[in-house]
């Protein structure tokens, strides 16, 4: 047998661990909303734009370089298909599309609005698949971080001006939101269960790095909370685009920080479940004190 029954049952119980690990990490969001913290809607201007793609790039290449899969270690369609995968799940692609069907009733819309975003994320885990080659310290990290963010940010404006108008001729599609917040009970549902889609981004972010991370417990968690927080944006999101969303530079640091705390948590939760039940290392998955 290639599966035997414990097996199958150790998965199912890393699966839900996973899952409630995801509903803890979404909650803190759903909670902080609730308390009144504003959501925010920067308007940041290009060199902010940049840099906040740099800081998403660095933790896709620190990601892949930290796997191996840099120079010759694996083909570039199979880095930039890796690095897509994560980009598009941590950063919530397809989970934004269905949430605003749910809300607006606008389902066509929401699907044809999927075109950007998959675009541009396919642009950046390309650039960022070349740029790990490079990568190999902290300093040309950052620089090959800072370059991708530069050709991604400039290949976008040179796009948008062609998709755009086409992407405007389907406005008719878009609806008026049915609900606001606070949501009723199916809307929140199905926030929860879209969630997964980051959930199941961060599980393969941990299994690709898990075995190269520092061998204490400690460092290995916050380095996954960090590399989850920088890939989905919420790192640049808050140190950047928190200067340009609100009336004040401290109420957009406040309205970022639901989703900051949101990501730190699920990379720090989703290292913790693999820790304790994935299939490397010691029967609990843990390196030796």
């Amino acid at each position: 047998m290639l599966f035997s029954v414990s097996d199958f049952r150790r998965t199912g119980v890393l699966a839900a661990a996973c899952l409630a690990a995801g509903f803890i990490a979404l909650s803190i969001h759903v909670g902080l909303l609730a308390a009144g913290v504003p959501f925010p809607i920067p308007t940041p201007p290009l060199w902010a734009t940049w840099l906040h793609t740099a800081l998403v790039a660095g933790g896709l290449i620190t990601a892949l370089a930290t796997a191996g899969l840099r120079g010759l270690g694996g083909s570039l369609a199979g880095r930039t298909l890796l690095a897509f995968a994560i980009l598009v799940l941590l950063q919530e692609t397809f989970r934004v599309a269905v949430m605003n069907g749910v809300v607006t009733g606008g389902w066509a819309y929401g699907a044809i609005g999927l075109i950007k975003p998959l675009l541009r994320s396919l642009i950046l885990a390309l650039l960022c698949a070349v740029a790990v080659r490079w990568a190999r310290g902290p300093i040309s990290a950052m620089a090959a971080a800072l370059a991708a963010a530069a050709v991604a940010t400039g290949a976008q404006r040179l796009i948008n001006p062609f998709l755009n108008p086409w992407l405007d001729t389907f406005d008719h599609l878009s609806r008026a939101p049915l609900f606001v917040f606070p949501y009723p009970f199916h809307v929140t549902v199905a926030a929860y269960v879209s969630f997964i889609e980051a959930v199941v981004g961060a599980v393969i972010l941990t299994a690709l790095i898990w075995d190269r991370l520092p061998a204490r417990l400690w460092a290995r968690l916050a380095s996954l909370a960090l590399l989850t927080a920088l890939i989905k944006g919420v790192v640049g999101g808050t140190v950047l685009y928190g200067v340009f969303t609100g009336d004040n530079p401290w109420i957009g640091l406040f309205s970022w920080s639901q989703f900051l705390l949101e990501f730190l948590a699920l990379g720090a939760l989703i290292g913790a479940v693999w820790g304790r039940l994935g299939p490397d290392g010691s029967p609990a998955g843990l390196p030796p004190p």
